[in-house]
């Protein structure tokens, strides 16, 4: 039995050998020899033939391919074989992203201030957190008449398409490599319009779970599954006047930031609907609505114009804000009940192919989010750990900002 095993190992290793000798030569015919000597590389450990097998295996994939001009300053890259590994697996995507009823090929792409989510095989959790262990995501938008790829330093586009004969495998051309999403407090912290909340973020120093001092910026990354409704620097100093009247009322301060967070669920732009609405960690409704000047988000009496969507972390998403929620009320019994059941509904998210987008219902207009072949739905996402830590550090960060610390 095990002379049998052997051979039958054998026999996997030569046939994933053989295809990805195959599809490294329609890349080379391509003229993606670069990408094509990065994916053939794969094939040297265990992970990356895992990797190789499951997009070789028939299925319908998406592949990012970066050009050859793309990979001449990725010496860095190629010499990482792990970095590599994960690299690439974030520009493939699962499922289909072109029309079904179009004769060529296109990438499906929203247009420009609207974004296409697509789930990535991306889940090494070294540079992914996201509940449900749920592969990282790629976004990106039609602007000025051209694919382009959010949260990347420097510009990142389609520059042609094509489909590899005899495979599900679809190819888009880029211009450049993307990045992988880094951590919620450095998304914040290279946001030139967030850099108020991340510097209180960043620089608090309180205590952690574990007893040990840590700043409010760790202790968040260290979260699975977060959305945040981020104040712009603005926002901030537009009610710097109002938060005193709350100064010493400790759950009052716990409240307010609480109401700017899902925890437990990451939603994107592409999710939300006109009157959908999501239950944030202190409880309460943040209900959504849209018309022509924008998409807006309401938590109590405070409604916000969403200014900046789909800053992708490793363990969540940040959503610009031009106002602050001054919201106090709080229902635990809610919060606690939404948590639930974004964290049973989570582990739908990795089977999730295809476009990810949302569909308005029920009688309380939660969001539903879908894609092309996964039903999983995303229910109000959750309450805030109750534990010490969090009451004192959501307090730290409204304390910071009362006092105008890093407002200036």
């Amino acid at each position: 039995m095990g002379f049998l095993k052997s051979l039958a190992v054998v026999a996997a290793i030569s046939s994933v050998s053989f295809a990805v000798n195959t599809i490294s030569e329609a890349f080379d015919s391509l003229g993606l020899t670069s990408f094509a000597s990065a994916a053939t590389a794969l094939n040297d450990s265990s992970e990356g033939q895992a990797l190789l097998s499951m997009v070789l295996s028939g299925g319908n994939y998406s592949i990012l391919a970066p050009n050859n001009d793309a990979f001449s300053d990725a010496s860095a890259l190629t010499s990482d074989s792990t970095l590599l590994l994960d690299t690439l697996a974030y520009h493939i995507l699962r499922g289909s992203f072109s029309p079904s009823n179009s004769s060529s090929l296109n990438l499906t792409s929203a247009t420009s201030p609207n974004h296409t989510i697509g789930r990535s095989m991306l889940n090494d959790s070294t540079y992914v957190t996201l509940e449900g262990n749920a592969s990282q995501v790629v976004a990106w938008t039609i602007e000025n008449g051209a694919i382009t790829f959010l949260n990347q330093a420097t510009n990142v586009s389609v520059v042609n398409s094509t489909r590899i004969n005899g495979t599900g495998l679809a190819v888009y051309v880029l211009n450049g490599i993307l990045s992988i999403p880094p951590s919620m407090s450095s998304v914040l912290t290279n946001s030139t319009n967030t850099t108020s909340i991340a510097g209180l973020l960043n620089s608090t120093m309180i205590p952690s779970a574990n007893g040990t001092n840590d700043t409010i910026g760790n202790i968040l990354d260290a979260q699975r599954g977060i959305t945040l409704f981020a104040p712009s620097n603005s926002a901030f100093s537009a009610v710097s006047s109002t938060l005193p009247v709350l100064e010493g009322n400790l759950t009052a301060f716990t409240t307010v930031l609480q109401n700017h967070i899902i925890n437990g669920s990451t939603l994107y732009s592409s999710e939300i609907v006109n009157g959908s609405s999501m239950t944030s960690a202190a409880g309460e409704p943040l209900t959504f609505s849209t018309n022509s000047s924008g998409t807006y988000v309401t938590s109590g009496s405070t409604t916000a114009r969403i200014i900046s969507t789909d800053m992708l972390c490793m363990n969540g998403v940040v959503h610009v804000i031009d106002n602050v929620f001054l919201n106090t009320d709080s229902d635990m019994s809610a919060a606690s009940s939404a948590y639930n059941s974004a964290t049973s509904e989570a582990t739908k998210l990795v089977s999730e192919t295809g476009v990810i987008s949302a569909t308005a219902t029920g009688a309380s207009g939660s969001s539903t989010s879908s894609s092309s072949s996964s039903n999983g739905s995303k229910n109000g996402a959750a309450a805030l750990s109750a534990s010490a830590h969090y009451t004192t550090f959501l307090a730290v960060v409204v304390s910071f900002v009362v006092i105008g610390s890093v407002l200036a």
